[in-house]
């Protein structure tokens, strides 16, 4: 006989919901209702629910076995959060319709720009498109900021102060991003939510991922032309003092 087990846990406005479907002998069309007070929030791929989720709940074929489904909504927990309406033996069908998904895969796709407060150092200032790679390297815009960089330079290998807070802030968010990507179960997606800041730092931090990776390869790119120059530049000091 098919059971479903079911969790909660409540965060940030948000419950995310654990359903474990159990002892099925074979393919099986299941359908799970949620009863909750509130949508369904479904695991989505490229932005488009799992085949097999509607905003009450799941509808589809399992193969046999166990199998660990999740989803989020906005309503209060309750006991229980789904119920299991229907499970019809489908021997005919493999199974490969639907994609179990757990809690955590709720969490990685639910997406909103903007660093997470947790994410972002004390005393970093936020940046933008306009002013994020190519503000930290306006010591070579120009032959005024180059004189003033050459005037102080810097000798000892370290990265320049203009640029180590956005540096530590961009590996801020890649830790948090890391930590999310990696919670596999309830817990740990429930862990990784709370330490990014809630729910809506992580809908922010999921669609900055693209713009993060853009403006740190752009600043690797202009930071690697840059060197290659200023290896072939080599400064004639004993010509220069003798004609000066």
């Amino acid at each position: 006989m098919v059971t479903l087990d079911c969790t909660t846990s409540h965060h940030d406005g948000v419950t995310l919901v654990a359903l474990s479907l159990r002892d099925l002998d074979e393919s099986t069309r299941v359908t799970v209702r949620n009863r909750l007070d509130g949508p369904v929030w479904p695991p989505r791929r490229e932005g488009l629910p799992v085949t097999g989720w509607t905003e009450t709940g799941f509808e589809g074929v399992v193969g046999p076995g166990d199998h660990a489904l999740g989803y989020a909504t906005p309503a209060p927990p309750a006991d229980p959060p789904a119920v299991l309406d229907d499970a019809t033996p489908a021997p005919n069908a493999d199974g490969a319709g639907v994609s179990p998904e757990s809690a955590a895969d709720v969490v990685r796709e639910l997406g909103d720009p903007s660093p997470p407060a947790d994410a972002v150092p004390a005393g970093a200032a936020a940046t933008t498109d306009a002013d994020s790679c190519d503000a930290v390297t306006e010591s070579d815009a120009g032959p005024a900021a180059r004189s003033t960089t050459a005037a102080r330079p810097q000798t000892d290998g370290r990265v320049p102060a203009a640029v180590e807070p956005w540096l530590e802030t961009m590996a801020a968010r890649v830790e948090v991003a890391e930590t999310l990507a990696d919670a596999e179960t309830l817990p740990a997606a429930t862990a990784a939510v709370s330490e990014a800041g809630g729910l809506a730092e992580v809908r922010t931090l999921a669609e900055s991922g693209a713009t993060d990776e853009r403006r740190l390869r752009r600043l690797a790119l202009r930071a690697a032309a840059l060197a290659d120059r200023r290896a072939a530049a080599t400064v004639p000091v004993e010509t220069l003092a003798r004609i000066a």
